[in-house]
């Protein structure tokens, strides 16, 4: 019994930098703009023209014939509508739908997070911008064997606290929970909560953790259920 694993340490023990956000390519529409993102614009049509553009630290761009224009905190969607209408009146085209603009990242600036806690190596992490909490964790080696994957807290600079449960992330790959962390986060993991051990005629036998509601039939359940040879009128 006491060489069984702790569940979902071994996803984080195994992983290597493929589990970190590249700091180029595609982002979302609801992405937000911030100092240091790097883009480039083009034009084509009547008008063929690329510029690549970068925010300042001040929290805008420069656009040639057009001038200064503050996008700090736009969604990639906004910054879209924007600059087509800032660009139509430099270029006709772009009204009469002869001309067309695109802007896309090339590359993402990166923010400084801090990981502390029952972590392999808590410290500070320079990551994208688009980087979540499971990134967090896999930069600094994922939790310890005292670690909670139950309850990671996100303390913000604004003093406001957001929490994540690793496990449907561990047991079906849904990261739609995942928190996108911003600048100056503290990615905390406090220690584990209640655990137990399932052993026996189970799918996956291992040691887990308990949220505030679970129960034995949950614990089976996230352990796959009862192996083929299980006898079920007997759980001790």
């Amino acid at each position: 019994v006491n060489g069984l694993p702790i569940f979902g340490l071994d996803v984080f023990t195994r992983a290597s930098s493929q589990f970190q956000p590249l700091l180029s390519g595609p982002v979302p529409d609801d992405y937000l703009l911030g100092p240091d993102d790097q883009m480039v614009l083009i034009l084509t049509g009547e008008v063929e023209l690329t510029h690549q553009l970068v925010v300042s630290r001040e929290g805008f761009v420069v656009v040639p014939d057009v001038g200064r224009i503050s996008v700090a905190n736009l969604t990639m969607a906004d910054l879209r509508l924007l600059l087509r209408n800032r660009l139509a009146n430099a270029y006709s085209g772009i009204t009469r739908g002869t001309t067309s603009v695109d802007v896309t990242i090339t590359r993402l600036r990166t923010i400084q997070i801090y990981v502390t806690g029952e972590v392999a190596q808590a410290g500070a992490y320079q990551l994208a911008s688009v980087a979540t909490v499971t990134n967090a964790l896999y930069a600094a080696g994922g939790p310890t064997q005292l670690g909670s994957l139950r309850e990671i807290k996100v303390q913000r600079r604004t003093g406001d606290e957001v929490s994540l449960d690793l496990y449907p992330y561990l047991l079906e790959g849904d990261v739609s929970e995942d928190i996108v962390l911003e600048q100056g986060d503290v990615v905390f993991l406090p220690l584990k909560g209640r655990r137990v051990q399932l052993h026996g005629s189970v799918v996956r036998p291992a040691i887990y953790e308990l949220d505030a509601a679970s129960d034995l039939i949950d614990v089976l359940n996230t352990s796959g259920g009862f192996a083929p040879d299980a006898n079920r009128r007997r759980v001790t």
